[in-house]
Order: structure tokens, then C-alpha cells, then sequence
């Protein structure tokens, strides 16, 4: 009976160590994996932050649903209260890199609007005056007699440099605007 208990934690142990971890081996982008051998004898590739949160939560995660983000959005900083399990879709579109419109007035209507960088570069490109909400009041300037005068004295749309941001930061930042004032 006690060759066989002692049979049993032999077994146990092995069963145990049968899941090898190598690692953590550091990318070229200083984001840090590891190789886990599973009992099968498979192996895997796994980001750092991802296997802390699955050994803590004791079962893989799919990849399909779910992935692991840091809070502070220091991807050095694998300390378990930092990470957060996340929607692959919710995770993907708060660091999506996303660009800042830039505020106009229209020219004929004085209504005001937004426009993407972009659009303002290529109508810079193309010579086009004055800064209008739409087509249709772009024409309403010009077929206005007592716009005559005015046509002349109207610039070239600006060159406009594209800035970027993320849904994320911005969270952040109203999460801690929350925090400071509660």
C-alpha cells in the first residue's frame, strides 16, 4: 500500500513538471515570450503577460476571444495588478490609431465642421479656395454675384500634418480625470 501511494505522488509529480516553461527570451521590440511545452509534448509561443494571466487564472485563454492588456500601458510592466483580460475586438479598437479632424468654419454658411488632414492636403494640392461644408455650398458661394469680389481674396485650403491618437489614452485619461475627483 505504501509503494503504491508513493507510486501515486511520482505520478502526480511528473504530471506536474510534465509542462515545462523556457523563457521569458526578450523580441527585438523588448516585448518579452516564452516557449511552454505542454504534457503532449507540444509546444507553444506565448507573450510573457499573457502566460502570467493564464497560469493565475489556471486555463489557457482562446485566442480568438480573449487577449491581455496592460493598464499602464507599459508593456514592460507584467505585475499581475497591471494586467487585465480583454475582448480581442474591445483591445484592438483602443489601440487603434486613430486621427484628429481639424475644425473649420465654412466659407459661405458659417456653419462649423470637421475634416480629416487628409482631405485638407489634397484639396491643398489641387489649388482649391476657401474652406466650404459641402459641395453644394461650395457652388452657392461662387454662383453669388456679390461673391465676386470675395472669390479673389480666398486662400488655398492650409497643409494640414495628420496627428494621431488612440481610444485608449483617451480612457486613461478620463478615468483618471474620475479618480482625482471622487
Amino acid at each position: 500500500m505504501i509503494k503504491y501511494a508513493q507510486l501515486l505522488d511520482k505520478i502526480q509529480s511528473f504530471l506536474v513538471e510534465a509542462k515545462k516553461v523556457y523563457g521569458p527570451y526578450s523580441r527585438n521590440d523588448g516585448r518579452q515570450i516564452v516557449i511552454v511545452k505542454e504534457d503532449d509534448g507540444s509546444k507553444r509561443t506565448v507573450s510573457y503577460p499573457k502566460h502570467i494571466m493564464e497560469e493565475h487564472l489556471g486555463h489557457r485563454l482562446d485566442p480568438d476571444l480573449g487577449t491581455v492588456d496592460h493598464l499602464d500601458f507599459n508593456f514592460l510592466n507584467n505585475d499581475l495588478s497591471n494586467l487585465v483580460v480583454k475582448k480581442r475586438d474591445e483591445h484592438s479598437a483602443d489601440d487603434t490609431r486613430r486621427v484628429k479632424l481639424v475644425k473649420l468654419k465654412c466659407t459661405n454658411c458659417k456653419k462649423k465642421f470637421e475634416r480629416s488632414p487628409r482631405l485638407m492636403r489634397d484639396k491643398n494640392k489641387k489649388g482649391n479656395r476657401g474652406t466650404f461644408c459641402s459641395r453644394s455650398c461650395s457652388a452657392k458661394f461662387f454662383r453669388n454675384k456679390d461673391n465676386k469680389d470675395k472669390i479673389d481674396n480666398l486662400q488655398v485650403q492650409d497643409f494640414v500634418k495628420s496627428r494621431y491618437y488612440r481610444r485608449k489614452n483617451v480612457r486613461a485619461f478620463v478615468l483618471n480625470l474620475i479618480v482625482k475627483y471622487s
